[in-house]
């Protein structure tokens, strides 16, 4: 055996070491479960109060006027909370507080601006406060659990999303969040039907959670009825890029490589320096055996990041499949991190 067949043979098992982390890669940045509607996690907050010229005027007249009760400072910050002014009503649930310091509203929409304003730590210490008051309350718990999925603290949030449900709860956003963690926990087919639940009892479908119910799909193999709900929510938003990029993905994985590839050059045409899609567009040409196209892609993608595993380890693999094994051994060596 010379050296040239030994070097192949020798690159053939690391293509092999390296094909099953490649793909996770490549549904991770793709945006399965991490990017899309998977990651926009949705409240359960109803606000009791609607944000009105009149209604702010009024309260702000009474609390000129000396009349200050924790009801009146909390009604204020949850207008002020509806028009999105975060901080501003952090300080009025503060003032209600201070009259109140066992208010579970006050405290829970305390917990709720400061989750906006991305103090997750603080906010968790608000709904976890609250719910000494109130253990029982459903959108307190969601809201918790919530709180815990943006600090990757799933099994615990999964539990909160648990005894919502076993105290009433049963809304979209409690089932829709209970899908997510089951997701990032690798439990797709529960995920799923969480997702379902979601999106059956929810008044309306929205792109998100048809996004969700597919990557749960995609999780379990089921790229077929996956693209059936990709369809869905295409027909709701043509333009969006990631769920474009994530439809293409599915259908590469039906081997329809050249509706993948147009998928994948729209979601360019809106996101130009994308890399994950300049990425997956190159993975889908290479399948295609176009080898200079597939090249040219992910040459500029580690190009633009030079740590990029995933794409220096498909340039090996283009090499190889070219015979060029001294490159594919390089571009081998930079996935697995040997050399810079």
């Amino acid at each position: 055996m010379n050296l040239k067949t030994r070097l192949n043979l020798f690159l053939e098992k690391i293509q092999g070491f390296l094909k099953n982390f490649l793909q996770a890669c490549r549904f991770k940045e793709g945006g399965f479960l991490e990017e899309n509607g998977s990651g926009n996690l949705y409240w359960a907050k109803s606000l009791a109060l609607e944000a009105s010229p009149k209604n702010t005027f009024l309260l702000d007249k009474a609390l000129e006027n000396g009349v200050e009760t924790p009801e009146l400072w909390r009604l204020k910050g949850e207008s002020l909370m509806h028009q999105g002014q975060f901080f501003e009503a952090n300080n009025c649930f503060d003032r209600a507080l201070r009259l109140s310091p066992k208010d579970a509203v006050a405290l829970d929409s305390k917990g709720y601006c400061l989750y906006k304003l991305g103090y997750y730590e603080i906010a968790l210490s608000c709904f976890i406060q609250a719910l000494t008051l109130r253990p029982r309350d459903p959108e307190i718990l969601t809201n918790t659990g919530i709180c815990l999925c943006h600090l990757g603290r799933y099994m615990e949030a999964l539990n909160y999303f648990e005894k919502a449900l076993q105290n009433g709860g049963c809304s979209p956003t409690l089932w829709n969040n209970k899908g997510f963690c089951l997701a990032k926990l690798g439990r797709y087919q529960e995920a799923y039907q969480a997702y379902k639940i979601a999106l059956e009892c929810g008044e309306y479908e929205s792109v998100d959670l048809l996004c969700n119910v597919a990557a749960a799909l995609v999780g379990i193999g089921a790229y077929r009825e996956a693209l059936y709900y990709f369809d869905r929510a295409l027909q709701m938003d043509s333009e969006d890029p990631l769920l474009l990029n994530n439809v293409a993905v599915c259908l590469e994985e039906q081997g329809r490589y050249d509706l993948a590839l147009k998928c994948y050059e729209k979601a360019l045409s809106y996101v130009s320096d994308n890399l994950t899609y300049l990425y997956n567009k190159g993975v889908c040409l290479a399948r295609m055996k176009c080898w200079e196209e597939a090249l040219h892609c992910l040459e500029e993608v580690v190009a633009r990041e030079p740590n990029h595993t995933a794409a220096w380890g498909e340039l090996g693999a283009i090499y190889l499949a070219q015979g060029k094994s001294e490159k594919a051994l390089i571009c081998y060596n930079r996935a697995l991190g040997l050399i810079k």
